[in-house]
């Protein structure tokens, strides 16, 4: 619904969020870098699909960083990636930071609920906010 409502949007998304995306999809299961790609545009809506370089490049470097590991399966096409338990720690400490930033997200996503003048809007969210609890 959002690729159709966004059908050129590009996302900037927050340094370090696609290597978190990655390997905590990595941590539900092998995926090849083509399904990486895929599960993201899915979970965005498909107003968001990163860039095969993009994913290459993160993979190649969260491998070289002992975080994932490359399986190669004779009969796939791609290698799929999954975490090690050194990229499951790493895993933790940016879920540990992601929630932070949730907060942070929730707060200016509440400064442009003021701009709409949507009190249900402002409303919502800062039960939202105020219901959060980490």
């Amino acid at each position: 619904m959002l690729e159709k409502m966004f059908p050129m949007a590009v996302i900037n998304a927050p340094p370090g969020l696609l290597k978190a995306l990655i390997l905590k999809e990595a941590s539900r299961a092998p995926l090849s870098a083509v399904k990486l790609i895929e599960r993201i545009g899915e979970r965005t809506g498909g107003i968001w699909k990163p860039s095969p370089g993009s994913i290459y490049y993160l993979t190649n470097e969260l491998e070289s960083k002992g975080l994932l590991k490359k399986l190669k399966v004779e009969e796939e096409r791609y290698p799929k990636y999954i975490i090690t338990l050194k990229g499951k720690e790493e895993l933790e400490n940016m879920v540990r930071a992601s929630k932070k930033d949730v907060l942070k997200i929730l707060t200016i996503l509440k400064l442009y609920a003021e701009i709409t003048e949507d009190k249900h809007l402002m409303q919502d969210l800062d039960n939202i906010c105020k219901n959060i609890m980490f």
